[in-house]
């Protein structure tokens, strides 16, 4: 499994590259919504998590320009928003899943596990 991490701070990135390395996944982390658009339109990941609050392009707008280039990669948010208005606005923009800070590893194992299971069927 190879995860693309959009992060804008350096500590909740520490927490989540650990994370996802004690899964034995590989991860790229970048620091806003430029780039993870730019890093995604590469290829080569198999899920996006996504901070929603990031400088130069938010999460949204990154999510909405990634599905306008016909990218079905799943997104997930992940973010310190906890509010209904949040999770509606994730869908609207084509994030596939919402997990809320603070989050565990199981969480996001299960949360990336179904992700892929319904690429799958679909």
């Amino acid at each position: 499994m190879n995860v693309l991490i959009a992060e804008d701070n350096f500590l909740n990135q520490r927490i989540i590259e650990i994370l996802i390395k004690r899964m034995g996944w590989a991860c790229r982390i970048v620091n806003d919504g430029v780039e993870v658009v730019e890093e995604c339109l590469k290829g080569g990941y198999d899920v996006i998590l996504m901070d929603i609050d990031m400088p130069r392009m938010d999460g949204f707008e990154a999510t909405s320009i990634i599905r306008s280039q016909n990218t079905d990669i799943p997104i997930i948010a992940l973010t310190a928003y906890t509010e209904n208005l949040f999770r509606e606005k994730s869908v609207k923009a084509g994030m596939n899943h919402f997990l809320a800070k603070p989050y565990d590893k199981g969480e996001i194992y299960d949360t990336i596990m179904r992700c892929m299971r319904e690429v799958k069927v679909a």
